[in-house]
């Protein structure tokens, strides 16, 4: 896979992002000042990655998502991956926010460490209820990967 970040257009991926977070105004909120990374697999993209700066010390990993064709390859660990080598010289921690569902996923890809839970994100910030498979999101679940040894 090779990784390719976006300065410019970003836009063009939103029906990409649009499948890790399902309101584009959301999205519009961090995607302006969020560094854009895309995976792309024989020139087609594939997947995607935003990261944000949350403060001085800690990113935050805001938005993944893999086409529907490239899924269960190993594209999603690659990409975090490759974000964790960029990002650590720049900050002391990445962090990112999950249902409750993703929470093993984020966990074997290096964000093994519990940071916080907001209590009704989901309800508060969201027009209509999300629904991660069979689970209604109500809490979101903030897990950190520390890059200082």
């Amino acid at each position: 896979m090779k990784i390719k970040r976006i300065d410019t257009k970003k836009e063009e991926y939103m029906d990409l992002l649009l499948n890790a977070d399902p309101d584009e105004n959301v999205i519009k909120k961090y995607l302006q000042d969020g560094e854009l990374y895309i995976g792309l697999i024989e020139n087609k993209v594939a997947c995607e990655v935003i990261i944000t700066k949350v403060d001085e010390d800690t990113c935050e990993l805001k938005n993944i998502a893999i086409k529907k064709d490239y899924r269960g390859k190993g594209y999603a660990s690659e990409l975090i991956k490759y974000v964790f080598n960029i990002y650590k010289s720049q900050y002391n921690r990445m962090i990112v926010g999950t249902t409750e569902n993703m929470i093993p996923f984020y966990v074997l890809n290096g964000f093994k460490t519990y940071h916080h839970t907001v209590k009704n994100f989901f309800v508060d910030n969201y027009e209509e209820e999300i629904w991660d498979g069979d689970l209604h999101c109500i809490d979101m679940y903030y897990y950190a990967k520390d890059f200082i040894n």
